[in-house]
């Protein structure tokens, strides 16, 4: 089966409820920051995406497996620097 394309946000929020439904997290972190996905040329395994990490202390190895396991399920749409600007936009207005 195909990767399915996804917006920027609509990557963050799938992200942000894998995160929340893993048991590695739940209950132990209440506020996880999830940043929006930075586009980059298609990788040896078709990944357009990443993500910085930031710091989520003793939970730093299972945030960066779900978003391996995100990248490897979704491409980011070629409206991604639109939802960036977006994004930047209303995290700064």
């Amino acid at each position: 089966m195909g990767k399915q394309v996804f917006t920027a946000e609509e990557i963050r929020q799938e992200v942000l409820r894998r995160l929340i439904q893993g048991d590695s997290v739940a209950g132990g972190y209440p506020e996880l920051s999830v940043p929006l996905p930075m586009p980059h040329s298609p990788d040896a395994e078709e990944r357009n995406w990443d993500m910085k990490q930031e710091d989520h202390g003793k939970h730093n190895d299972y945030v960066r497996r779900v978003i391996e396991e995100a990248r490897r399920d979704f491409l980011l749409s070629d409206s991604a620097e639109r939802d960036e600007i977006l994004g930047n936009s209303f995290a700064h207005g």
